[in-house]
């Protein structure tokens, strides 16, 4: 595990979520771990491949944490973990999703949106602290290459973006840039979109979902634990296993 989280302030990383919706974090893992979980993906990616994605020019990998150990470990990683913990102030947070995003060259689809569950919520959304979401660079993102854009305070708003969103690109949102091993971390209702990839290569990221446990999460997290092999304490509770699960009573 890279040992880099000692560096990074949990409390000015929850502070600037809580201010602008969102931190970028620099260096969250070392260039080599990144490069390791980028060679991993890349032979998910082929063994995956349809025509329906060549046609997209993008593709969704899920399954990851029983897939291969270095996403076990980018999932529980203790930086994020504890991002997440103090920002939702529950220490038995779960993770809701949990996955691998690539955009290949040619790839020009907006789609402007917060995330999971807000999509479900009454409008005007509550100003509680529902969720996070974590993307992990495992290339350098650029404004070519399809860096997420984002709209800086727009978790507080209340609702989503218009849908007038998806067909241009409002000069007061910005770009994701940065060096691979970096991650974002952001607010759940933060409005943000993938952006085109305009160069002949790929560019791959990793989406991580963390909420409170009393929450359903988007994916079955649980029954992918049982493909886990030996899951340490926080992987069993950021996959489910130690949340409540509910019974019959009497009868």
């Amino acid at each position: 595990m890279d040992n880099m989280n000692q560096r990074h302030d949990v409390a000015k990383i929850v502070a600037a979520i809580n201010e602008r919706g969102y931190c970028f974090i620099p260096a969250a893992i070392s260039p080599q771990k990144a490069d390791e979980a980028r060679a991993v993906l890349e032979r998910l990616l082929a063994a995956e491949m349809t025509d329906e994605i060549r046609a997209a020019k993008t593709q969704r990998v899920g399954g990851l944490a029983f897939k291969h150990s270095v996403f076990l470990e980018l999932l529980a990683h203790p930086l994020i973990v504890s991002i997440w913990q103090a920002y939702l102030n529950d220490g038995d947070i779960v993770c809701s999703t949990w996955s691998a995003n690539t955009a290949y060259p040619g790839f020009e689809k907006y789609g402007w949106h917060p995330d999971y569950p807000y999509w479900w919520i009454n409008q005007p959304w509550p100003l509680e602290r529902v969720c996070g979401q974590t993307i992990w660079l495992l290339d350098d993102f650029t404004e070519e290459n399809g860096g997420t854009g984002y709209l800086p305070n727009s978790h507080l708003k209340g609702h989503p973006p218009p849908g007038e969103w998806n067909q241009e690109w409002p000069t007061e949102a910005q770009i994701l840039t940065g060096a691979r091993g970096g991650a974002l971390v952001f607010h759940g209702a933060l409005w943000h979109t993938a952006r085109p990839n305009r160069t002949d290569r790929a560019r791959s990221a990793l989406l991580g979902m963390y909420t409170r446990p009393f929450f359903l999460t988007q994916e079955d997290m649980r029954a992918q634990l049982d493909k886990v092999a030996n899951p340490s304490a926080i992987v069993r509770q950021l996959m489910g296993g130690a949340r409540h699960q509910p019974g019959i009573i009497g009868g």
